[in-house]
């Protein structure tokens, strides 16, 4: 479904001395939304989505459940050949229990944050980030069995923030995180993974910053943006309706804390990071952020406009503001073609923003050459890529209409030839990435 919305103006005099960047367009000429997902395709109560890095087309939205939570990844979202799985491990109830927020790292493992004090009852306060593999054949696929020994498909946890409202990728399986319990931000080193569904936490190492004080709004995420290259984390502080940002590079690294409830590699207090208010006013309810080339977007959860501020000044400059024409909007985020997307909880949906000014910044994905045969299949499945030449890689995943991954093959070849012959008859979904492309198709095997 697409609208087409007016925005409001909120560029202040100084606007025409500011570097043009594309985001600003979004302030200047007439949007048009596009709704991508919707609570048919399993939009509970969507707090937060991210893509996957390497995979562009592929969107993961987290739903916040009340005692749980879940997922449901689009694939090609917005396009013709768009599809979704809905998707929630059996050990929700503990290792996502009521997710509000998600941040991909760079090797496609992923963290969720999780609303809530502890799930090992009255008195405990055991809860923290749980780390995933965005691997389709493991995540909420092994160790579905609630009687076994291994703990679903959660590949890492540690449980020393409970209320957990934001979390923001830094590097390897390092990520920041809002703890909403104790008030104040940590970074969460989950080292190596442990096997999948195990318990083993030991090698983990979590710094406190003890001064970097934040306020938890109960039933509204605080989400954080890291802007890398310059080493400022921001956050949205929900409790005091603000934002804020952290240099991450700053603080000194003292005193040893004493873990809750499980043992750490390392666990310390660190003090006197840089830290700055960049907006005090105009926000009733903020809730969602990302930050690109020098602009953050703030969602509103109340009014459910999205503001975009330019912080290249501190504190930040508003440059404009748009409406979405409605309450409930959580998680937003800019992708790499500049274009704005955000999920509503209150209307259980998925959009994407799109203004006909705004032009990519980066590279624009080439469409891969592929075909696939014969169609529909009998005992053999032909994918044919022409583009593959020399050492070039390309994955091909299949899955069935329930959303299970019944093939996973990286290959250099041009044809890739797979045996159906064993497959219950039905329509499947072909997914190809290449590069920085993914592809999908839909194929009849009888």
């Amino acid at each position: 479904m697409k609208r087409a919305l007016l925005l409001v103006m909120g560029v202040s005099c100084c606007y025409i001395a500011r570097a043009q960047n594309e985001l600003d367009k979004y302030t200047t000429s007439t949007n048009t939304f596009t709704e991508v997902g919707n609570s048919s395709h399993g939009l509970i109560n969507p707090q937060d989505l991210d893509f996957v890095p390497g995979r562009p087309n592929e969107c993961w939205v987290v739903n916040r459940e009340s005692a749980g939570g879940s997922v449901v990844i689009y694939f090609n979202p917005g396009k013709s050949n768009q599809f979704q799985q809905f998707r929630q491990d059996s050990h929700n109830s503990h290792f996502m229990a009521r997710t509000v927020a998600v941040a991909f790292g760079d090797n496609n493992n992923f963290t969720t944050a999780q609303d809530i004090l502890t799930t090992n009852g009255p008195g405990t306060f055991f809860m923290g980030p749980a780390l995933w593999t965005s691997d389709t054949a493991i995540f909420a696929r092994e160790n579905q069995d609630l009687s076994g020994a291994l703990l679903g498909s959660h590949i890492d946890m540690l449980h020393q923030s409970p209320y957990g409202m934001g979390v923001a990728y830094d590097n390897g399986n390092a990520y920041w995180y809002f703890d909403g319990h104790n008030g104040n931000i940590c970074h969460y080193d989950f080292a190596t993974p442990h096997i999948v569904g195990g318990d083993d936490h030991s090698d983990g190492k979590v710094r406190r910053y003890s001064d970097v004080t934040v306020t938890r709004k109960p039933n509204v995420p605080s989400h954080m943006a890291f802007d890398k290259q310059n080493n400022w984390l921001y956050i949205v502080d929900g409790g005091a309706n603000r934002v804020i940002r952290m240099k991450t590079n700053s603080g000194t690294v003292g005193n040893n804390l004493t873990p809750y409830a499980e043992p750490l590699a390392e666990f310390k207090e660190v003090t006197g990071a840089t830290q700055e208010v960049m907006v005090s006013s105009g926000l009733t309810s903020p809730c969602g952020i990302d930050y690109r080339n020098g602009r953050i977007i703030v969602s509103d959860n109340v009014t459910g406009n999205i503001h975009i501020y330019d912080v290249t000044t501190t504190p930040a400059t508003s440059v404009g503001t748009i409406i979405t024409g409605g309450p409930g909007v959580m998680g937003v985020k800019i992708t790499d073609d500049n274009k704005i997307w955000y999920v509503n909880s209150t209307t259980k949906t998925l959009h994407r923003i799109d203004n006909p000014n705004v032009v990519s910044v980066e590279e624009v994905a080439e469409k891969i050459n592929y075909t696939v045969y014969p169609n529909p299949a009998n005992n053999i499945l032909n994918i044919r890529m022409d583009d593959i030449t020399g050492t070039d890689q390309a994955t091909i995943r299949i899955f069935d209409v329930a959303g299970r991954q019944v093939y996973n093959n990286v290959t250099s070849q041009q044809i890739t030839t797979v045996n159906t012959a064993a497959w219950t008859k039905g329509m499947y979904n072909v997914v190809i990435s290449y590069k920085n492309t993914a592809e999908a198709t839909k194929v009849m095997v009888q």
